[in-house]
């Protein structure tokens, strides 16, 4: 139990919400990791992207999920999809212990480089996520540049005035007020706000308002401020969900579904607390992946074409399928939109999937655990789901070039390829219990469970997103959905990691029907 201490404490002597927010990152995840999140506080938006580089060029020393630490820890919050900002305190506090660390010609250098980086981007026909200056230019924290990187600078007031020329005065008002709110030690240091050369003369005679005086002005009223007490609960022993290092085996098949291989793995997860339930959270870094499945690949189906390219960034997966115990714990949380039966389960089991819900029924899920714990917990897309599945396969199994009843839950009446006749179990199993995981640490990914992915049924994927993200449609009318993975009562055809289960409507149920969820920013449209 966490100690807790609900007294006053003197002003004099208040530990600030900023700084308790960066010691506690600083002790759940490292020096390290705290030393890229110093870096990534120079005014842009977050990507998974940007820290990459910052590690490899700042910290290199740091280890590769530590990308995930900062951008998924208190310390940023998500604005779309792969998109992350950090409040501005936050920045600033960090930003001064980049200087105290490592010198004010560290400042300069991170300055140089995120000019050049900026000006790449902007200017690069291949980037399909070139800054989002027009699409969401409240998300674009870009402010201060040091003049010494003229050449990249131009490049970007080039682009900055081409996308300006045609914003309201509005929309100019509100990104020259996010401008001025950045931190003071930058313009202390010289760095110069490039987004308020712009937009001074629209500005001039204008005075920047915040949401609350306008609201004031418009009512007629005038606000006053006032002095208060602010009484504030210090948690000493709070939980902890680092990242740790967990070991699983991974073991490789013939066509004749004999084990050729077995090898001993190490991943990364945290585990988030429900109650008396471990929800168990593994980091799946990016990559690229080839999505579907080849035209000779046996018993695939045609909406698995055309074989394409996805980028999908770091994010994290659940180990396991939800297990019952997870779902009656999150049933029982304040409902978000819909109610959920705590019991809906036809195989009743402890740390069994649960099975019988819809996608309505696990959005809602998510959206509850998202409350609870403070994190963006979501459905995976269907990108992330194969991505995820595959582990850097490109076999119809994560296993190799068949599957066997000794490694999954499926109808062992069937077969694959070469592979014999096994069991079939006529119900799930419980997660995991094959003792087996894919190169990633994740288990249950063929069969056991079918699991819902968040995008809109497609019957191929002409005009697929290639970033990883759901494919979704603005359409009310279409509400279908999709599954992947397989089940206890499927041949292991479709528990292949390619073969997608379509066309379902989002308040279907069955009892091989379950889902695991991802923790990650949303995406947009």
């Amino acid at each position: 139990m966490a100690n807790l201490s609900s007294s006053l404490i003197p002003p004099e002597n208040r530990e600030d919400l900023t700084t308790r927010r960066i010691r506690v990152f600083a002790r759940r995840y490292g020096m390290d990791a705290l030393f890229l999140a110093y870096h990534a506080a120079f005014p842009l938006t977050l990507t998974s992207d940007l820290l990459y580089c910052l590690r490899e060029n700042f910290v290199p020393d740091c280890p590769w999920y530590a990308v995930a630490d900062v951008l998924l820890s208190g310390l940023c919050q998500p604005a779309g999809y792969d998109l992350y900002e950090m409040e501005g305190k936050t920045r600033d506090c960090l930003l001064q212990r980049l200087c105290n660390e490592f010198g004010e010609e560290r400042l300069k250098a991170l300055a140089n480089f995120m000019s050049q980086y900026i000006a790449y981007h902007l200017q690069s026909d291949s980037s399909e996520r070139a800054l989002v200056f027009g699409e969401r230019p409240q998300w674009t924290a870009l402010a201060y540049l040091s003049p010494d990187a003229q050449e990249a600078i131009n490049a970007i007031k080039q682009e900055l005035q081409k996308l300006t020329a045609t914003a309201d005065a509005k929309e100019r008002i509100r990104w020259a007020a996010l401008v001025e709110s950045y931190a003071d030690l930058l313009s202390e240091k010289g760095f110069q706000p490039l987004l308020l050369k712009w937009s001074q003369q629209t500005l001039d005679g204008q005075p920047i308002q915040d949401e609350e005086m306008q609201l004031a002005a418009a009512m007629g009223v005038s606000l006053e401020f006032f002095d208060f007490e602010l009484a504030i609960i210090v948690t000493e022993d709070e939980p902890t969900e680092e990242l740790k290092p967990f070991g699983f085996e991974t073991v490789t098949v013939n066509a004749q579904g004999k084990v050729i291989k077995k090898e001993q793995n190490q991943a990364f997860y945290f585990v988030e607390s429900l109650g008396e339930v471990r929800l168990e959270m593994v980091a799946i870094p990016g990559g690229q992946f080839l999505m579907g499945s080849p035209p000779d690949e046996p018993e695939r189906d045609d909406d698995e074409s055309p074989q394409h390219e996805v980028t999908v960034q770091p994010f994290f997966l659940a180990k396991y399928p939800v297990t019952q115990a997870q779902w009656r714990f999150v049933a029982q949380l304040p409902q978000i939109n819909r109610e959920l039966d705590p019991d809906p389960s036809e195989f009743q089991g402890d740390n069994r999937p649960v099975e019988q819900v819809s996608w309505d029924d696990a959005v809602e899920f998510c959206d509850r655990l998202s409350q609870y714990t403070g994190r963006p917990y979501r459905l995976p897309s269907e990108a992330e789901w194969e991505y995820a599945c595959r582990a850097g396969t490109t076999s119809p199994f994560h296993f190799g070039e068949t599957i066997t009843t000794d490694l999954a839950n499926y109808d062992g009446n069937y077969t694959y390829g070469d592979a014999p006749k096994g069991v079939y179990q006529g119900e799930t199993t419980p997660v995991g219990s094959f003792g087996v995981a894919n190169a990633f640490g994740l288990y249950d990914m063929h069969g056991n469970v079918d699991e819902w992915c968040m995008d809109n049924w497609h019957e191929n994927y002409e005009s697929a997103p290639k970033d990883g993200s759901a494919w979704l449609i603005d359409n009310n009318n279409n509400s279908h959905r999709l599954l992947r993975g397989g089940s206890w009562d499927y041949n292991p055809g479709i528990c292949r990691s390619a073969d997608r289960y379509n066309d379902l409507d989002a308040d279907y149920r069955y009892n091989n029907i379950g889902f695991r969820v991802a923790c990650a920013g949303a995406w947009t449209q």
